[in-house]
């Protein structure tokens, strides 16, 4: 018997599919999906799956049934993401007696995939000459968000963004691995160095181990484990306890064994993002899960399913349902491969839904794409060949954003990529147009109109404004027979992570009724911290302060509070 993808969960990091000896991972339906004749059931895709969602059927083991368990800790931290485990080795490494849970087999949880991490500042900078922007980019940022982020927390999440990587710098050797230089996504900071191998096999570096998040989430595991820190795997946070005060007093956990009870006087919620709970996803955007539409495709982990969120609110601690990224991007090519990926992206061609109606509104930088509205939620991108090859050519010679990750190998050999795709249903080639309109099921009539109101914007300079400025787009050619093979490139909603929740103040305290929850912190996606809704909490928040480096940010911040609360 074969092993099997459990399809719904699966982010499509690609991993099972690099690493399969046999090749037996293909796509089915837009998610992997493994060809049981092609498996010879070696259980390396299910070894190597971050998000723990492939299995063998009928190999399941009973879990040993234990009485309920005593522990005992300083700091209980519920989460071993990118922001529990800034943490969890901060408060470590001061000597406090620090307990980590996580959901998963495995530490990062959707830090594992992520690469973007921003430094506002830091002694790189200040040797290299550069002015601390610091206080320039508060004003800036209070401007943007029309005054509706806690100052306090922005300025917090400022400081500890320099401390963080200030620490890993001075304290625990950051430039073996990182260099300061220019960072792909704009700006400076530490860049990395580092070599793995496994991003020298990458399919795309959209997504997938071995970046930034990755890297510093094994860094702080070290730190954390080599302070006597201790992580229980498999383990999930069921409560928190509270005294007649009001004051956290301890924790009930699970394994697959049975209770877990704890006795604390700080639990920090790092839970991470809530995007797998289909109900708390719909409180926060009513639209995200639609029945009877293509499924958004959703980047972040299984296990990301809101529990800081649900336990917090369990006992009144405040939640902002306004104030939050529950984002639906698009249209996009992912979760395929780096080649038709980089098509999609053209500026030429046009995109068409399953009638045929040809889609205009892009909603660049918007939180919501225009897409979410449409009855099926997913494109056709139409490109020729001679607008493939251009856009391969295009995308060659860029930086690499993941250390030792050249995809150029995929820009030159791009017709084998497109040729499995095709086999899988993802995209659909034709010889004629006519031909490729009947083969999407689109009327020929109204396919050829949607061609010909294309070629009416052809041969002209374009300048056009995105969230990343005025963008002067080369003019595009005209699409007619004769210039095929045509292509047609299946797009889709996409979904990184769902940031927002619970309210914070400036010691990254829970808030209940505006004030402190004693020992109580949240941090990470499962906090509001510092974002706002729409366009500018994508196309402006993000830039400043992506969910990586709020996630490390406030993660380390938290630590420092459990350091300075536990000695007071």
């Amino acid at each position: 018997m074969a092993y099997v993808i459990n399809q719904e969960l699966c982010s499509c990091c690609h991993r099972c599919r690099v690493e399969c000896p046999k090749d037996a991972v293909r796509f089915k339906d837009s998610k992997y999906y493994i060809d049981p004749d092609k498996c010879v059931e070696c259980g390396h895709c299910a070894l190597v799956c971050h998000n723990n969602v492939i299995s063998l059927p009928g190999s399941e083991e009973k879990p040993a049934l234990h009485e309920p368990k005593e522990m005992t800790c300083d700091v209980l931290v519920a989460g071993a993401g990118a922001s529990g485990l800034a943490a969890a080795a901060k408060a470590a490494e001061a000597g406090l007696k620090v307990l980590v849970i996580e959901k998963n087999k495995e530490i990062g949880g959707s830090a594992w995939y992520a690469h973007c991490f921003r430094n506002l500042y830091s002694v790189w900078h200040k040797e290299a000459g550069m002015p601390d922007e610091r206080d320039a980019k508060y004003d800036e940022f209070m401007e943007k968000t029309e005054g509706r982020v806690d100052g306090k927390v922005l300025s917090r999440i400022f400081d500890a963004n320099v401390d963080f990587v200030n620490w890993l710098i001075e304290k625990h050797d950051l430039g073996k691995d990182y260099k300061f230089d220019r960072l792909f996504w704009g700006g400076f900071g530490p860049m990395a160095k580092y070599e793995w191998d496994y991003n020298k096999k990458r399919i795309d570096t959209a997504i997938g181990p071995g970046g930034t998040g990755w890297f510093l989430c094994n860094k702080l595991l070290g730190i954390f484990e080599e302070n006597g820190g201790q992580i229980l795997y498999n383990t999930a946070l069921e409560d928190v306890e509270f005294g007649e005060n009001g004051e956290v007093k301890g924790a009930m956990a699970k394994d697959a064994g049975g209770k877990i009870h704890i006795t604390c006087s700080q639990c920090v919620l790092a839970a991470g993002s809530f995007s797998r709970n289909k109900k708390l996803t719909n409180e926060f955007n009513p639209i995200f899960y639609k029945e009877g539409t293509e499924p958004v495709h959703v980047f972040t982990c299984s296990t990301c399913t809101g529990d800081g969120i649900e336990i917090a609110r369990k006992h009144d601690v405040d939640i902002d349902f306004e104030n939050a990224r529950v984002a639906m991007f698009g249209p996009m090519r992912h979760p395929f491969g780096t080649a038709s990926l980089n098509a999609g992206r053209s500026h030429s061609g046009f995109e068409v839904n399953y009638k045929g109606d040809v889609f205009e509104n892009k909603g660049f930088g918007e939180m919501i794409s225009p897409l979410a509205n449409d009855d099926k939620r997913y494109l056709w991108k139409i490109l020729d060949e001679a607008t493939i090859i251009e856009e391969m050519e295009r995308s060659k010679g860029k930086p690499e954003d993941v250390p030792g990750c050249n995809m150029d190998r995929f820009f030159d050999d791009w017709r084998a990529d497109f040729e499995r795709e095709e086999a899988w249903g993802a995209t659909v080639k034709a010889d004629t147009l006519e031909e490729l309109a009947d083969k999407l099921n689109i009327p020929r009539e109204k396919f050829l109109a949607a061609v010909d109101k294309y070629n009416e914007t052809c041969g002209v300079e374009v300048e056009e404004m995105t969230p990343f400025g005025l963008m002067k787009w080369p003019p595009k050619k005209e699409m007619k027979d004769g210039s095929g093979p045509f292509y047609a490139l299946k797009e889709k909603l996409f979904h990184e992570n769902a940031i927002g929740g619970i309210v914070i103040d400036g010691g990254m305290h829970a808030l209940s009724g505006g004030k402190p929850v004693k020992g109580l912190y949240a941090c990470g996606d499962n906090t509001r911290g510092i974002m706002v809704p729409g366009k500018v909490g994508v196309a402006y928040v993000e830039s400043v302060i992506s969910a990586l480096t709020f996630a490390f940010s406030s993660g380390y911040a938290v630590g420092e509070e459990c350091v300075k609360n536990a000695h007071a």
